[in-house]
């Protein structure tokens, strides 16, 4: 039996606030380079763009950070589906044998799709038209202040690109 996280979730998101509110403005920051790694395995994981993942494509796990992932009809995610600063999107006829996460984006699952897992949007909207096409757990954690979602906040500060949170590809292990 899992340990429900949503308590500690709401403790980490209140303790954040003050911290957030003394903050200053930072300057904009320089564009994020787009990659897409292909794992041996099937999976997918692209960072500043969109993943689309194809009708009749089926592939392991699909995860995209600041960008969003997109199962079209037809299409089949064996495991996971996760979006980092980003939606994940699943159209009619799409399926996710696993769960499907959105960290500072929302989850759309309209009637027709199916998640098999459990749907998770923090920091956003879970929007799943009918109930029973989701086989786990539903859950929704937002919560604003003055029209600011403050868990997109922080989970925005905790993958800053100060933080150097990132996906590597071959070109990047060249660098190190």
């Amino acid at each position: 039996m899992r340990r429900p996280f949503l308590p500690t979730l709401v403790l980490a998101c209140s303790l954040a606030v003050p911290a957030l509110a003394a903050e200053p403005a930072k300057p904009a920051k320089a564009p994020v380079k787009r990659v897409c790694v292909n794992v041996k395995d099937g999976s997918k994981a692209v960072q500043g763009t969109d993943l689309i993942i194809e009708p009749g494509e089926k592939i392991k796990d699909a995860v995209a950070v600041d960008g969003d992932v997109i199962v079209k009809k037809g299409a089949v995610v064996d495991n996971d589906v996760a979006a980092v600063r980003g939606r994940v999107i699943l159209e009619a006829g799409a399926r996710v044998k696993g769960d499907v996460v959105s960290l500072g984006g929302e989850v759309r699952v309209p009637a027709g799709a199916r998640v098999d897992g459990s749907a998770l949007a923090l920091g956003g909207k879970l929007k799943v038209d009918k109930q029973e096409d989701v086989g786990g757990e539903k859950v929704n954690f937002s919560m604003e202040l003055n029209g600011e979602d403050l868990v997109k906040q922080v989970i925005g500060k905790a993958l800053d690109e100060d933080q150097k949170c990132h996906i590597l590809d071959d070109d990047d292990d060249k660098d190190v």
